[in-house]
């Protein structure tokens, strides 16, 4: 089994349990879980960008700072 299909099954199982093991609604259950999952991918890989643009900013911003120091350096040597 697919480990995405995994969590899935054990999280509709899971809210199966929290709402009493009542028969009857695996479509909702399953539906629900897999509603979370891909709110859970979307906000991980939100994250991820998040952090990827962060850390391209600040190379960039290191870019710069480097390059004015070196200028500020070369101008007080003359």
């Amino acid at each position: 089994m697919e480990d995405t299909e995994r969590q899935q099954r054990e999280r509709a199982y899971k809210i199966w349990e929290d709402e009493g093991r009542v028969e009857g609604a695996h479509d909702d259950h399953w539906q629900r879980a897999e509603d979370q999952y891909e709110a859970t991918v979307e906000e991980a890989s939100a994250t991820e960008l998040g952090t990827a643009i962060d850390q391209a900013g600040n190379s960039v911003i290191e870019d710069k700072t480097k390059k004015r120091t070196a200028s500020i350096r070369k101008e007080k040597a003359q």
